[in-house]
């Protein structure tokens, strides 16, 4: 083969194909994804505060003036500022840690469950008006004869001592359990408190729930203590369907023993729930 058939053929070997690109200056959209997370946010914030926080302040003061009603206390104002409770009542100076104690363990519905809501809480009081004194003169002249109202029914009477010695047996057999220094009611205690407004709905007159406590600890937290877990067992009848207007708390703490202090089965006694019947007014 020839020197020049060589190199053509060589040349023909080592050709190679080129290829070209054309760029445009066409432009994407551009869409800012990473600030979906931030707006998502941002929407709940706004759902939270706009919504929700309104919803569970009207709640917490419904509430307290709830609670305080039935304690037999008037609540002539009630405020909510997040989660801090301020409140305006008509009572003894005195009273001002019982009442505090009162609306601090009020609860609300959360996505967990009842939770206690008030963080904080001011309590300002006012003293009850004093009733007018009524001259010797005038009270020698009142009628002595007793108004209708007053006078006892004798068949209301002993429904009264029915429904009081229900409540006695009921109470007798099983206590209803809190959380120790708490007026958290313990789960367990569902049916127990059905069968107390069950009996509630067959008797007549309103209801007082009264607590008690041992003699451990200071008085004046134990009496608000005894408050409030009257006042929860009350929150817990009128759930059951017992109207609020009947039934009232109350809180004696440790002033009025049944059993020894000084013994551990003795405390257990005095740590109790009893709950009795009084005419309507």
């Amino acid at each position: 083969m020839s020197k020049q058939s060589t190199l053509s053929s060589t040349s023909t070997r080592r050709s190679t194909t080129r290829r070209y690109w054309r760029r445009t200056d066409a432009r994407r959209p551009w869409w800012p994804w990473g600030l979906l997370p931030l707006v998502g946010l941002v929407v709940l914030f706004l759902f939270g505060a706009l919504v929700t926080a309104p919803h569970i302040q009207a709640e917490v003061r419904t509430q307290v003036a709830d609670r305080y009603s039935g304690a037999g206390v008037m609540a002539t104002d009630v405020r909510s500022d997040g989660q801090g409770i301020s409140v305006q009542a008509v009572a003894q100076t005195r009273d001002e840690i019982y009442l505090h104690a009162l609306a601090k363990a009020t609860q609300c519905d959360t996505w967990a469950g009842k939770l206690t809501c008030p963080t904080t809480v001011t309590v300002s009081l006012s003293e009850p008006a004093k009733p007018p004194v009524v001259p010797a003169r005038e009270q020698l002249a009142a009628p002595t004869s007793a108004s209708s109202a007053e006078k006892v029914d004798v068949l209301a009477l002993s429904d009264q001592q029915r429904c009081d010695a229900g409540f006695d047996e009921i109470l007798s057999s099983a206590n209803i359990r809190f959380r120790t220094g708490s007026a958290n009611i313990d789960r367990g205690n569902e049916d127990l408190l059905r069968q107390l407004a069950e009996l509630a709905r067959s008797c007549p007159g309103n209801l007082v729930v009264a607590g008690h406590t041992d003699s451990r600890g200071d008085a004046s937290t134990n009496r608000a203590l005894s408050l409030a877990r009257a006042a929860a067992v009350r929150d817990a009848l009128i759930q059951l369907g017992i109207d609020t207007d009947r039934v009232t708390a109350k809180g004696y703490g440790e002033s009025m023993p049944i059993a020894d202090n000084e013994t551990p089965n003795g405390r257990a006694t005095n740590r109790r729930i009893v709950i009795t019947t009084e005419p309507s007014n």
